[in-house]
């Protein structure tokens, strides 16, 4: 999140974009796991976890609806870090970088996806969602996992 400026979140937001916001929990013992994985000091991966949290915080008590700016924290190990525009429709845009195990930053590969809307069925199989729908339906089931940040 620190890509992005507090102003031109509040202006997103303002205009009526609704945004919603999935840290890893930074007193999880995931986010320690993850440190270790990336041979990080001890507490570094936390605390940058939440400046960025603080920072939504400040951006979201500025705004007239807060509810259009939700912030919830997961305790998983996390797998990817994900922006997904539109991810309701077929004009959905989604920039996706996996985590991998000593990679992090520059380092992983990126992925840019599209949602396309197009669904492939094969014969007496179920229908199978593009890369797109695999990455949104995968951030819907850690949102309803996790918990909101007063």
């Amino acid at each position: 999140m620190q890509n992005f400026s507090g102003r031109r979140l509040v202006r997103l937001a303002e205009s009526g974009c609704r945004v919603r916001l999935l840290f890893l929990n930074p007193a999880s013992s995931a986010v320690k796991r993850r440190e270790r994985e990336l041979g990080l000091r001890k507490g570094e991966l936390s605390r940058s976890v939440e400046m960025n949290i603080l920072h939504m915080r400040r951006v979201r008590s500025r705004l007239r609806d807060p509810g259009a700016f939700e912030i919830h924290v997961f305790d998983e190990t996390p797998r990817f870090t994900a922006y997904l525009v539109d991810g309701d429709g077929a004009d959905g845009l989604a920039v996706v970088q996996s985590y991998l195990r000593r990679a992090r930053g520059m380092e992983a590969p990126v992925l840019v996806l599209r949602g396309g809307g197009r669904t492939v069925v094969r014969s007496g199989q179920d229908s199978e969602h593009g890369l797109f729908q695999t990455y949104r339906e995968e951030f819907e089931s850690v949102w309803a996992d996790s918990r909101p940040v007063s």
